[in-house]
């Protein structure tokens, strides 16, 4: 096993996992009918989140890891700090979302 090659597509994973995460959380507060969808399938709406996010997480590192060819310092570098800015500006998104949906600014 190609540990570079290994994390940089647990990297990219994640950034993709963040991404759902964020944007079906936001969609799920706005649109009742996909909450509910959510509740349904394990019994509460952040249950199934976690469910689908641990597959997409798994699922995405396995098929990213065949996409990488030639991993080196730069383009692993290059992930982690993707990574990271990716954690923030998600982190930011939610904060901004429920903060703005506390004060109904929509």
């Amino acid at each position: 096993m190609n540990k570079p090659k290994l994390i940089i597509s647990s990297a990219y994973a994640a950034i993709i996992t963040i991404v759902f995460v964020v944007v079906i959380t936001i969609l799920a507060e706005l649109f009742a009918p996909l909450k509910d969808w959510l509740k349904n399938f394990s019994g509460h709406h952040w249950a199934s989140k976690s469910i689908f996010s641990a597959l997409i997480y798994a699922v995405a590192t396995a098929l990213l890891y065949w996409a990488f060819y030639s991993p080196n310092k730069d383009r692993l570098k290059k992930a982690l700090i993707f990574l990271l800015v990716s954690w923030a500006l998600g982190t930011v998104f939610l904060t901004a979302f429920y903060t703005g949906h506390h004060f109904n600014f929509f």
